[in-house]
């Protein structure tokens, strides 16, 4: 091998000399860079992606009710009527069944055939100004619907 490289002139022994450093420059950017190059761009969109989640996250805690804002507890005496201005206002009127009052700082209240989501909705309403105590819910032949008998107070009782 060595008497055939002494063999070649100088142009040719240039030439492939340039040939070999083009050959060692591709082979180290196809196996070596191109490794980095594609690490680098899953990085970069790994990157991407949580910034994007990021700001979506900032715009749905800015979305989010203000829990911090208090609400106020109600008084004796304005419970039946507190919680009948809810049930109006959450259209369930009509499935109310009856409402007693509890001494002055409760009621019961019997709801039928409610849709399990304007429950979950009225109780949202309720949240903050009137403690639940007391729940049962009852299955009933509509899917999606319950029979509820809650008991609701103001806090005041519980002392």
């Amino acid at each position: 091998m060595n008497s055939w490289w002494q063999g070649l002139q100088l142009r040719e022994k240039l030439i492939l000399a340039i040939a070999g450093l083009i050959v060692v420059a591709v082979l180290v950017d196809s196996l070596i860079l191109q490794e980095f190059r594609s690490s680098f761009d899953s990085l970069d969109e790994q990157v991407e992606q949580a910034n994007d989640d990021l700001s979506w996250m900032k715009q749905a805690v800015l979305r989010l009710p203000d829990k911090k804002k208090k609400t106020q507890k109600i008084k004796s005496g304005r419970v039946i009527t507190y919680i009948s201005q809810q049930v109006n206002r959450q259209g369930l009127k009509a499935n109310m069944q009856q409402m007693t009052p509890i001494q002055n700082h409760s009621a019961r209240l019997r709801l039928s055939d409610v849709e399990f989501t304007r429950l979950l909705k009225f109780f949202s309403a309720i949240d903050g100004s009137i403690l639940i105590q007391e729940v049962r819910l009852l299955p009933t032949n509509t899917e999606g619907f319950v029979n509820v008998s809650m008991v609701l107070s103001n806090g005041q009782g519980d002392k």
